[in-house]
């Protein structure tokens, strides 16, 4: 697989990541609630695991007592889900296909718990030697499926340590702002700690520019990726609503193929393409393209931002759509609960819904659209599903003893991390060609 699939299926999970990572900031109360038991296998609880239920009716979770119980018992209305856990120093474990019911308790979901192997190390950069903070590195195995990704603290140190089984890993830094990837190699063993696995990161170019039609007018939404000879370096993004993009990541100094491309609502992508010289560590702006394409069909613009009721933080990946007798649109809401409906909207009056899961749905009636003009703050508080609308899930986990001594993760990170190993190993079915060790 080429560096440019790789890069897009990284561009998707980036997308998730954002998404997911902005649940942590929900702050939603995550109580024991104590129903089923969670054992290792010489019959000592597993405090803390987190187990999560996730399915397209909605998504609940509970974090196990002191002795090891746990339920699920809101957020998860009728419907089919994915029940997994996590817990640091073991592998993830899940069972697909639980059926859910409102008013009754699904029983038995047991799943057993092995232990997880550890990589750690140090982050810096290749020119100055300073530690890098903030940087992910994400371990994935050699058959391309994702193990697990830890973050670099203040002196550049990461840790990972969790869902890690024995085997060869290649150890990234993918798309880590103002620096280009570089990967390496660690061989794991479950129980043990592989130490040593640094990333010396070398400063990235920053090309930027606009990708407008022939008569001026910015286009949104264009793909720009950018290539240099042999596929030595990649970066990619897309063009904001006034048609600008940035590429601050993966270029180091080199003669490029910028291509812009633009699929519309046509069969066929526009496409165009120019040559920019990049410097790593200096920004190349300007680099400017046209598309011939059909314009859109005028519309108004709807804007607003999704929250949770209770903690008034954002909501990543909520759905909004308008519905009239003009028109209809759609939008996702971003990693700051932020969501834009610019297209599909006539001017009239319009009936605007947003959903999540795990959530109420709530609509606004009677918004009024303009052309060419938008409607701010059509905003959404949005309530988790309560106990009474939701069914319940408890099991019994049993697991290896004595994991790797474990850093110890806040609950909402653990909830986080959880639901990024349900869309990775949805998102990460194929083998991907990873980054070649340097």
């Amino acid at each position: 697989m080429s560096k440019h699939k790789l890069a897009v299926e990284v561009m998707i999970f980036a997308i998730l990541f954002a998404s997911v990572v902005q649940i942590s900031a929900v702050g939603i109360s995550i109580s024991p609630r104590f129903s089923g038991i969670v054992y290792a296998a010489t019959g000592v609880p597993i405090a803390n695991a987190v187990v999560v239920a996730s399915g397209t009716a909605g998504s609940g979770y509970a974090t196990t007592s002191p002795s090891g119980q746990y339920t699920i018992d809101k957020g998860i209305p009728t419907g089919t889900y994915t029940v997994s856990v996590i817990r640091e120093g073991y592998l993830n474990a899940q069972v697909e296909n639980v059926q859910v019911t409102v008013g009754s308790e699904t029983t038995g979901i047991n799943l057993y718990l092995s232990l997880s192997g550890g990589i750690s190390g140090k982050v810096t950069d290749a020119v100055s030697g300073l530690p890098l903070s903030n940087i992910a590195v994400y371990a994935f195995a050699a058959s391309g499926s994702f193990g697990w990704y830890g973050s670099t603290d203040s002196n550049g140190n990461y840790n990972i340590f969790t869902n890690l089984a024995t085997g060869t890993y290649n150890v990234s830094a993918l798309m880590p702002e103002g620096y280009s990837m570089k990967s390496a190699t660690a061989t794991v063993t479950v129980g043990v700690q592989t130490t040593g696995v640094n990333l010396a990161l070398d400063p990235s170019g920053i090309l930027s520019g606009r990708v407008t039609t022939p008569d001026g007018t910015p286009l949104a939404n264009v793909t720009i990726t950018a290539m240099a000879g042999a596929e030595q370096y990649y970066g990619f993004t897309e063009t904001n609503a006034t048609g600008h993009y940035r590429i601050s990541s993966g270029l180091g100094t080199a003669t490029y193929e910028v291509m812009a491309i633009y699929y519309g609502g046509g069969m066929i992508p526009s496409m165009n393409q120019t040559t920019a010289i990049v410097t790593a560590g200096a920004e190349t702006s300007n680099v400017n393209l046209q598309l011939t394409v059909s314009p859109p069909p005028p519309s108004g613009i709807i804007t607003g931002k999704v929250t949770d009721a209770s903690s008034s933080k954002p909501i990543a990946g909520a759905h909004v759509t308008a519905s009239g007798s003009s028109g209809s649109g759609e939008a996702d809401t971003d990693s700051n609960g932020n969501y834009i409906i610019s297209s599909g909207l006539d001017a009239g009056t319009y009936s605007v819904t947003a959903s999540a899961p795990g959530y109420q749905q709530q609509d606004r009636s009677d918004v009024s659209v303009t052309l060419y003009q938008t409607t701010a703050n059509i905003d959404f508080q949005l309530s988790p599903v309560p106990p009474a609308q939701s069914g319940k899930i408890s099991g019994t986990i049993q697991g290896d003893a004595n994991p790797i001594p474990e850093f110890q993760y806040p609950i909402a990170m653990l909830f986080v991390t959880t639901l990024i190993a349900l869309v990775l190993a949805k998102s990460f079915k194929s083998k991907p060609k990873l980054l070649q060790h340097d």
